[in-house]
């Protein structure tokens, strides 16, 4: 059985698997399950690349997609209908509500996918670096030009070498739209309509909070087009603070914790509050597979609250279902204050037909920007022109595939 996996946990993602399938075979000694690792870009080719020419390729018994890829896999064909191959999969009430939509064909309460683990953005910043320029860090980092204002104090103070006010949490070093939605939705903005049939990337409230998280860069806040450069800094004192989607150093499992305390706080606000993007990562049988039922098999065991805990706090991330969510938040008072009001709080994109294209295009755009940026031929024009180029894109796409 083929099993088609993100970089979780970037070069950690074969070993902890490893650690966790281990589990399985013991369990279903009958059941041999191979692993192929594949980038987010990789996976859309060969989603698209199966899609078109079924025989070219083996392809996969059970894929790991972004949860907003849900319904474009179901309407290429690509995904069965859960419940069809086991009814205990024919509901989503397990799942924490803001997920559940993901999990169906928009319309419909058909299953066709279920969350294995998810993250969502928050602020976490070294109290000990914070304590030097603000009398008050929690306070001032509500606001997002009080964090700003922290940045550049924090810039001023520690200046020099190697340090940057914040840690680049994306991997590549780059910016993602998942990494610029929070300070979108702060401003007003938003990348679809509120009926999802229009793009809306391109309106001033959305290339608002897009320039604010940019601005980052432009003032030297934050380390750009430094592959795996920055992760870890706030750990060696090269950074204060690091927007994240992923678990708080301050509440990892016990013997992993930093020597420092590291506090985390919601996305800092801006006019409309304050929101996070919360995403969760799914799993979906392939339709027409040779190993189906091993497959579901192994969807059930990985979904199970128990190995959702394990993988999760092996990669630190967060359990996506309501039983699995209430043990992480109540296993400890300080898991409890952080992160139950920010998972209340925080916003997800939409399972429809284009979100998982607009996404990739949306990427794709800002990559190119932050190259700009890097090479210091920034011009706040492009950022305008990019994003109308976009938005005309994904109208078409929209008139055409809308929901």
């Amino acid at each position: 059985m083929l099993f088609w996996v993100l970089p979780n946990s970037g070069v950690g993602t074969v070993s902890h698997l490893t650690a966790l399938l281990s589990e399985f075979s013991r369990e279903y000694p009958h059941i041999k399950v191979e692993l192929a690792v594949l980038t987010r870009e990789s996976l859309w080719r060969e989603i698209f690349g199966f899609q078109r020419e079924p025989r070219r390729s083996a392809g996969a018994d059970i894929i790991q997609f972004p949860h907003y890829w849900t319904a474009l896999l179901v309407r290429l064909g690509i995904l069965a209908e859960l419940g069809e191959l086991d009814s205990r999969l024919s509901s989503v009430t397990e799942w924490i509500e803001p997920l559940r939509p993901h999990c169906l064909l928009p319309g419909t309460q058909q299953v066709y996918s279920v969350p294995w683990w998810m993250d969502v953005s928050a602020l976490h910043y070294r109290v000990d670096h914070l304590r030097e320029v603000s009398s008050n860090p929690d306070e001032q980092l509500a606001r997002w030009d009080g964090f700003m204002e922290a940045c550049e104090a924090l810039s001023k103070l520690k200046k020099g070498g190697t340090y940057f006010p914040l840690e680049n949490s994306n991997m590549r070093g780059s910016v993602t739209i998942r990494d610029v939605l929070p300070c979108m939705w702060n401003r007003g903005g938003d990348i679809f309509n509120s009926s999802s049939t229009r793009a809306v990337a391109h309106r001033d409230e959305s290339l608002r909070g897009m320039e604010d998280f940019l601005q980052l860069f432009r003032k030297g806040y934050m380390p750009l087009m430094r592959e795996r450069g920055s992760l870890g800094t706030l750990l060696e004192g090269k950074a204060s603070m690091t927007i994240s989607r992923r678990l708080s150093q301050s509440v990892l499992p016990q013997g992993e914790e930093p020597d420092f305390e590291v506090k985390t706080l919601p996305v800092p606000g801006e006019l409309f509050g304050s929101h996070s993007y919360l995403s969760s990562y799914n799993l979906g049988v392939a339709r027409g597979g040779k190993n189906q039922q091993e497959a579901v098999t192994l969807l059930k065991w990985l979904t199970g609250t128990e190995q959702q805990l394990r993988y999760s706090q092996m990669i630190h991330a967060f359990p996506p279902s309501t039983a699995g969510f209430e043990r992480f938040i109540f296993s400890s008072h300080e898991r409890m204050r952080t992160y139950s009001g920010i998972v209340a709080g925080a916003r997800t994109v939409p399972n429809v037909m284009v979100c998982g294209t607009y996404m990739t295009v949306l990427d794709s755009t800002l990559s190119r920007l932050a190259m700009e940026l890097a090479k210091g031929a920034w011009n706040p024009a492009l950022l305008m022109q990019a994003m109308v180029k976009v938005q005309v894109e994904m109208d078409y796409l929209l008139s055409l595939y809308g929901e």
